[in-house]
């Protein structure tokens, strides 16, 4: 899958393994970058993956 794939906000969700509510609350807080299509939000993979990254330090950091 190329790095720059452009996924649903639900799949992006899923592999944040957050609700879809949280994900979009990232939306518009300007966390998680995106964009509205035809009704939809679009990320892109890489940005799913920067988040998930930072998240993941951020609970290892406080698991310290």
């Amino acid at each position: 899958m190329p790095k720059d794939q452009m996924l649903g906000l639900a799949e992006a969700a899923a592999r944040l393994k957050i609700p879809y509510q949280d994900a979009h609350r990232l939306l518009l807080t300007g966390r998680l970058p995106g964009a509205k299509h035809g009704g939809r939000w679009y990320v892109s993979q890489r940005d799913v993956e920067r988040l998930a990254q930072e998240r993941e330090r951020e609970s290892a950091a406080a698991c310290k």
